[in-house]
């Protein structure tokens, strides 16, 4: 019955998609189209059968609870493993290149670049599961390690190809704006945070 599927997607809408929120979405879709034609042999028009079905129901407050719960559980799991495998990727690839600089190139160190790029993978989807575990926003202290991996790669940068020119300096003045810039983002958003309790 059109109508109590509507109902029922109504009310699962803010639940994340999950196969168990299917099948629980189906079995109540089934539940209540069986009260509904028990209604409506007992002698209540289709309209009125739907409506006590709808009232009786009632809300899907604990419903809800268990499948968004069910939900995070699965996604951190996967979050996990996601973390696990770019970890282990970003080792291999790392071994591999520190194995061809040494082996083919070894007067000339070149591997720290690639390596550079690939740290930020475990590294990006190391905060992003840490923020799903905690729920709190990992803006800063992403920034602040993201600004200490810019600044070893611009102090091996410069000692190894001019050691004795220091500029190192300058784009770390530049890079070091962005933890900074979160930093007081992170005071804002506690103020109002603050202000909307009091």
């Amino acid at each position: 019955m059109k109508k109590i599927e509507t109902h029922i997607n109504r009310l699962f809408r803010d639940i994340p998609d999950s196969k168990r929120k299917t099948e629980m979405m189906l079995e109540i879709n089934q539940d209540l189209s069986d009260k509904v034609a028990d209604l409506i042999s007992q002698g209540q028009s289709e309209d009125e059968a739907i409506q006590i079905t709808i009232e009786d129901f009632g809300d899907i407050d604990d419903i809800q609870k268990e499948l968004v719960d069910s939900a995070r559980i699965i996604e951190n799991k996967n979050l996990g493993l996601s973390l696990g495998f770019s970890i282990w990727g970003g080792a291999i690839i790392t071994v591999l290149f520190l194995f061809i600089n040494l082996y083919y190139t070894p007067e000339h160190i070149w591997f720290v670049y690639p390596v550079f790029a690939v740290i930020w993978w475990p590294m990006s989807i190391f905060f992003y599961w840490f923020r799903q575990k905690s729920g709190k926003s990992m803006s800063f202290l992403y920034s602040v390690a993201a600004f200490v991996l810019i600044l070893a790669l611009l102090l091996f940068m410069n000692f190894y190809y001019s050691p004795r020119s220091i500029w190192f300096i300058y784009p770390a003045f530049a890079v070091i704006w962005w933890p900074i810039a979160m930093y007081f983002n992170q005071l804002r958003e506690r103020n109002r945070e603050d202000d909307i309790i009091e």
